[in-house]
C-alpha cells in the first residue's frame, strides 16, 4: 500500500541491511576506512566497532562483506555469538574450508590451525566478524582471542572484528589479554542532524522515489528530533508516517504528522 500510493519501487525504510540503501555519512565513511584498513592491511589481531542498537554496526558489517567478497579475504561471519566455544570453532572451521569437522578440542584446535596456516601461505586472509559480541560468553570471548594466536613473525593468519552494544568496550577492558590484541576502536554515533535529511532522500531515491520531496523540511527536522538520529528509529518513523499519510490520502508528510507519529510510538 504504501509504495504503490507514494510511487515507490520498493520498501524504503526496511530495518534490513541491504547493500544499496547504505547512507554514506561522514561517520560511516570514516569508521567503513579505517575497519577495511585494519582487516586488510594492518591486521592487526582484532578490530572492536561499538554503537548504541540501531545506529548501523551491522550495516557497517555487511558493507565490509560485501566490499571483501571476491578478494583475498574470506569472510566468515557470526550473527549471534551464543554459543559454546567448541560451537564457535566448528563454524569458523566451515568458514574457512574444513568440510570435516573432527571430534575432539583438541583436534579441531589443530585443524583450524592447519587451515588457516595453509590459507596465509597462499595468500588468503580469512575474516571473522562477530556481530552483538556483547553476549559472547567470558569462554567464547576466550576461545576468539586463542583464535589470534595464530600467526607467524610477520602477520596474523585471521582477523577478528566483534561489533557490539556499548557494554562490549566494558568486557573486553576488563580482559587484558584480549584488549591488548585491539588494533582498532570505533565507536558508531547517532546521524548528525543535518545527515537525517541527505539519509532520508538518499533511502527514498533507493527505493524509486523522483520528483517532489515526500517530506517537507519541517518534518525532517522533527523526524531528526525525535528519532535521536539513530537509522533504525528513523527507518520506524518515516515507515509509519508513510503508512499515516497514504491512509490520509496527503500529498506530503509534514511536521505536525511526524510529531504525531512520533507521539504514538512512545
Amino acid at each position: 500500500m504504501i509504495e504503490e500510493y507514494w510511487k515507490l519501487e520498493r520498501r524504503a525504510f526496511a530495518n534490513t541491511p541491504d547493500p544499496a540503501f547504505v547512507y554514506r555519512s561522514p561517520s560511516f565513511d570514516e569508521g567503513f576506512a579505517r575497519l577495511l584498513y585494519d582487516a586488510t592491511e594492518l591486521r592487526g589481531g582484532l578490530s572492536l566497532i561499538t554503537g548504541e542498537i540501531g545506529c548501523g554496526k551491522t550495516m557497517l558489517a555487511q558493507a565490509l562483506a560485501d566490499r571483501l567478497a571476491g578478494s583475498a579475504c574470506d569472510v566468515v561471519q557470526v550473527h549471534y555469538p551464543k554459543l559454546t566455544p567448541a560451537q564457535l570453532l566448528a563454524t569458523v572451521a566451515r568458514g574457512i574450508g574444513i568440510e570435516t569437522l573432527l571430534r575432539g578440542k583438541l583436534a579441531m584446535v589443530e585443524a583450524v590451525g592447519a587451515r588457516l596456516h595453509a590459507l596465509h601461505a597462499s595468500g588468503r586472509k580469512p575474516v571473522l566478524v562477530v556481530d552483538e559480541a556483547q553476549l559472547a560468553t567470558p569462554s567464547v570471548l576466550e576461545e576468539i582471542r586463542l583464535l589470534t594466536n595464530h600467526e607467524d613473525r610477520q602477520d596474523k593468519h585471521i582477523h577478528v572484528v566483534l561489533l557490539g552494544q556499548p557494554e562490549l568496550r566494558d568486557r573486553v577492558r576488563k580482559r587484558p589479554q584480549i584488549d591488548q590484541r585491539v588494533s582498532l576502536r570505533f565507536h558508531v554515533d547517532p546521524l548528525e542532524a543535518e545527515d537525517v535529511a541527505g539519509y532520508v532522500n538518499h533511502r527514498l531515491a533507493m527505493a524509486g522515489h523522483a520528483g517532489v520531496p515526500i517530506f517537507t523540511e519541517g518534518a525532517v527536522i522533527m523526524l531528526a528530533e525525535r528519532s535521536g538520529g539513530v537509522p533504525r528509529r528513523v527507518n520506524t518513523l518515516a515507515t509509519q508516517a508513510l503508512f499515516v499519510g497514504a491512509m490520509r490520502a496527503l500529498s506530503s508528510i509534514d511536521e505536525e504528522l511526524m510529531a504525531d507519529v512520533a507521539d504514538d510510538q512512545e
